[in-house]
């Protein structure tokens, strides 16, 4: 390989390893994008240290 292709692979190297970097760091979650909060109804309950959160979940009887 000559010169100018070793160059040519360092620089293409570089930047197939620093366009996810770039990607991660540049790219973030508008608000617009990201999910709504929904309206069913939780119940959250705590045993032995450890939360557990039902959805649409009705008190025993």
């Amino acid at each position: 390989m000559n010169k100018k292709s070793i160059i040519f692979a360092i620089i293409l190297g570089l930047i197939i390893l620093a366009l996810p970097l770039i990607l991660y760091y540049f790219v973030t979650v508008n608000e617009e994008s990201a999910p709504h909060e929904s309206n069913i109804p939780t119940q959250t309950k705590t045993v032995d240290g450890l939360t557990i959160t039902l959805r649409n979940a009705t008190d025993p009887i």
